[in-house]
């Protein structure tokens, strides 16, 4: 659990095993004095997950604290991209030292917060969500790299065209030419960015998230709590794990 504040932007966190994992290959980390945060779901089970995403945010919130203020602010959806290629890059130099790491992988989204603008970038499907209480709105505002249904035969691989939204088709430590793909969002007084993990995603329903946010009327713990609980008891199958970020009015 983490709380943290800046004068305009709350945040705050929640990861947990689940009910049937035996490890948490989810990692999470927020930059409190440069309003940077990430979080990664680690792939691989036996083939150290939690090792690619905790290497995947360390990277990538370094690369982003050491990143030039000036060509932050110039081009940030560029250097939040680049910050994932460094995380990339940091995975795969110990997957060739380390034979036992050879298949270890990761998701990583990750995102900054300036000038009331949203900055973010990710790979795989660890998702990032605006919710706009005022609006009675939530936007998807990544796109989940995973295998299209649509250009699978459901008749000739059955079994493909079920796994297809789990099958990731891109991830930090596979292949060092990695395309992350960047956004930014102009963000009001009380607008909520969510980033999670598909231990959420997969057991909340987007409606869900925002009606809590509509309920705990900016008390970001209580809607953390509640988040965490909803997806335990939908069934927590998966590790569970989110940032929230809250800009104040």
């Amino acid at each position: 659990m983490h709380m943290s504040e800046n004068p305009h932007i709350i945040f705050c966190s929640r990861t947990h095993v689940g009910k049937v994992r035996r490890n948490n290959e989810d990692f999470l980390q927020i930059h409190q004095n440069r309003l940077i945060a990430a979080i990664a779901d680690g792939i691989g089970g036996d083939d150290f997950g939690e090792v690619a995403s905790q290497i995947a945010v360390d990277a990538s919130v370094e690369y982003l604290s050491n990143a030039d203020s000036g060509m932050l602010r110039q081009k940030p959806a560029q250097e939040l991209g680049n910050a994932i290629k460094y995380a990339n890059e940091a995975i795969i130099a110990i997957q060739r030292n380390e034979e036992k790491y050879r298949n270890m992988g990761s998701t990583l989204s990750c995102f900054w917060i300036t000038d009331k603008q949203l900055h973010f970038s990710w790979v795989g499907d660890s998702r990032i969500y605006l919710i706009r209480p005022s609006d009675n709105k939530i936007t998807m505002l990544t796109k989940d790299h995973t295998l299209d249904r649509d250009k699978i035969d459901a008749t000739l691989a059955p079994d493909l065209y079920r796994r297809a939204p789990n099958i990731l088709t891109q991830k930090v430590g596979s292949i060092l030419l990695l395309k992350p793909d960047t956004g930014s969002v102009e963000l009001e007084p009380n607008d909520i960015v969510l980033a999670c993990t598909d231990g959420l995603s997969d057991r909340v329903k987007n409606e869900l998230m925002l009606d809590y946010a509509i309920n705990f009327k900016g008390n970001l713990e209580a809607y953390a709590d509640a988040l965490l609980d909803r997806a335990l008891d939908c069934g927590g199958q998966d590790n569970i794990s989110f940032i929230l970020a809250q800009v104040k009015t």
